[in-house]
């Protein structure tokens, strides 16, 4: 208690200088000039100087001074003592670029280059990114830790570089960060002295004293790659190799919202510069929001999607980003507080997360993503390579789920070892793999594939899985039950992977055409240049129209709100998504205005004169265009 207590008297000195060092920062900063200019891609509406971060880096060192003069054993029982040189030579190397950053401006390059030398000085001092022991030697390896700990330290410092867009989100998502990883390390070092964390965290209370909206300083590359590498270094020194949850885990989902947007903004822009060669003439793929630079700043982070939520508002997109930081802490906390349930929780908890990340992601990165695959140039020509990699997927799926089912029966299955464990996994595959063969599993069009090319992969799995079932049956005598089981286990997971991988692209673009028709209904009711069709019949024409739909999911320009059909048995049912109302008596002026079509397409060859006389009449009466869609064959002449 005595330790605490002195952290939390450093903390508060921190604080206190903080407090006066961050406006001497900001006089200073403005004074060289290096100050915030407002434009397209930024959020501040009026000069406001950066590099408030060297009030913090200042604080940060006073403080520690402070308590090596009053305790001088809290710092050396801190587990920062035997790295803190390193770890000084590498912080201030880094503060002294984003410094040069700030005022003049640094290459992405050399930046980059410096974070390689911090974390490679701080990996050679002993803050490394370690496998858990149980996992073997190899990982202990320097060949596995330093390529580990290098990408640790990178992705952590740009992760705060990138997500530094909103006043005060970049230091209190640092704070709720610190504190995470802290009380997480409780759990299984309830006597450590925290007292670097307790000092970076008062500093950084003081300077979120002037950076909260509306922001007087920003912290700048000297301030977002400080807390970049604090926080990592923090991840890794407070972390036990026997315990994975607390050493990989917990820091990773402590970290969850500034990774996650570093994620996303790789992916984005990879996707963009691959559409800017492909579509150098692209409508949304100018210079700026959707540069082809993958290492080029846009106005598609995470931040910039919290605020257009809150329409503009500052205070609420963070509020919003804090709270989602502390939504995923809650589920690292549940997951060590519930050791038994640890599995479920995490899934249950990080499968929530997904799903608000997901719907995020739907209107930029998953939206290019669809615009890439629907291009017909996408399409792989040549049919040698499809197979390559139709081969490797189920080769890759079948080593996956052989894996995943030994590991669900563990408890049952008899000690064989790893050699004759993989003949067994052999004898089960290669009869399987022949099979697939003999239906032509790999020379198929999956893309636009039947009932019959899925029933054809159930087969070819049943059938080689009952003829390797059977012989392994006959030739080892001494073939234990369970190991049957397991097997039969596996033959009845196994199609849902091997149909799921070739049918992934086709369900992608039917769910983001599912999701693009829902955005192009809710904006046609504000932009009249968006038509609102209805379909008159649910047939074969319609489903081709559809299809045609979802291939041009990232092109189209019409809301699909649904069908009219004359089968009463229709009548409430769904049709790919879309409703079906009834017959054209079912539109009556309340369905009317609950609807507002401009455009109905006419889909079904079978409609006499006379239907189409009263569906003319009904359009010229409520000013809605009538149009014809349908296959025909024509004959050329020659």
């Amino acid at each position: 208690m005595e330790r605490l207590w002195q952290c939390a008297v450093l903390g508060a000195v921190a604080l206190a200088f903080s407090l006066v060092l961050t406006p001497l920062a900001r006089w200073f900063m403005r004074r060289i000039g290096a100050v915030d200019q407002p434009d397209a891609r930024r959020i501040n509406r009026v000069p406001i100087p950066r590099g408030g971060g060297i009030g913090v880096v200042a604080a940060f060192y006073g403080a520690l001074a402070v308590g090596w003069a009053l305790w001088p054993g809290v710092l050396g029982a801190s587990a920062f003592a035997p790295i803190f040189p390193a770890f000084a030579a590498a912080s201030l190397l880094l503060v002294g670029v984003g410094f040069v950053d700030d005022r003049f401006g640094v290459p992405p390059i050399l930046k980059l280059g410096a974070q390689v030398v911090a974390a490679a000085l701080l990996c050679w001092a002993g803050a490394r990114l370690t496998l858990p022991v149980a996992w073997g030697a190899w990982g202990q390896s320097a060949w596995v830790y330093v390529p580990l700990t290098l990408c640790w330290y990178i992705g952590v410092v740009n992760a705060f570089n990138l997500i530094d867009g909103l006043d005060g989100l970049s230091s209190g998502l640092a704070i709720i960060a610190t504190v995470g990883m802290v009380g997480a390390s409780f759990f299984v070092t309830p006597g450590m002295t925290p007292v670097v964390s307790a000092v970076f965290v008062g500093a950084l209370l003081g300077f979120l004293r002037y950076n909260y909206n509306p922001a007087s300083v920003f912290l700048g590359d000297s301030g977002s790659l400080f807390v970049g590498l604090t926080l990592a270094t923090t991840a890794l020194v407070s972390r036990r190799s026997d315990a994975f949850l607390v050493s990989v885990v917990v820091p990773v989902l402590c970290l969850g919202v500034p990774l996650i947007d570093t994620c996303l903004a790789i992916l984005r822009r990879t996707l963009r510069r691959i559409l800017r060669r492909a579509e150098p003439a692209a409508e949304g793929l100018g210079k700026g929001a959707h540069s082809s630079a993958v290492m080029t700043a846009d106005r598609d982070h995470i931040h910039h999607r919290f605020l257009s939520l809150a329409r503009g508002n500052q205070r609420r997109a963070v509020l919003g980003l804090y709270a989602l930081a502390v939504a995923l802490l809650a589920v690292a906390f549940a997951t060590l507080a519930l050791r038994e349930a640890k599995a479920t929780v995490f899934i249950i908890g990080f499968g929530a997360c997904a799903v608000v990340i997901v719907r995020a992601m739907t209107a930029v990165e998953l939206w290019d993503a669809g615009r890439l695959l629907a291009r017909p140039g996408a399409r792989c020509g040549r049919r040698s390579i499809t197979a390559i990699l139709y081969l490797a997927c189920d080769l890759f799926s079948m080593a996956a789920l052989y894996a995943a089912v030994l590991w669900l029966f563990r408890d049952v299955l008899p000690g064989y070892v790893w050699p004759r464990l993989a003949n067994f996994f052999l004898a089960w595959t290669v009869p399987v793999l022949i099979c697939l063969v003999a239906v032509r599993a790999y020379t198929r069009i999956w893309g636009r594939s039947t009932r019959k090319d899925s029933f054809l992969i159930l087969f070819a799995v049943a059938f080689g899985s009952l003829v390797s079932h059977l012989a392994l049956a006959y030739l080892v005598r001494d073939l234990a039950e369970p190991l049957a089981e397991v097997h039969i286990v596996w033959a009845a997971a196994l199609p849902i992977l091997l149909l799921g991988s070739r049918l992934a692209k086709t369900g992608f673009l039917q769910w983001l055409a599912a999701n693009e028709n829902a955005r192009l209904c809710r904006r046609s009711l504000t932009t009249p240049a968006i038509p609102r069709v209805l379909f008159y019949g649910a047939g074969v024409n319609l489903r081709a129209y559809i299809t045609l739909f979802e291939i041009n999911v990232t092109r189209n320009a019409v809301a699909l709100i649904g069908i009219l059909d004359d089968n009463p048995g229709l009548r409430g049912r769904i049709f790919r998504d879309l409703p079906i109302i009834g017959p054209l008596e079912a539109l009556t002026a309340e369905r009317l205005a609950e609807l507002q079509p401009t455009r109905i397409i006419v889909t079904t060859p079978a409609i006499g004169p006379a239907r189409l006389a009263d569906i003319k009449a009904f359009c010229k009466a409520h000013g809605i265009t009538l149009a014809r869609s349908s296959i025909e064959e024509t004959v050329i002449p020659l």
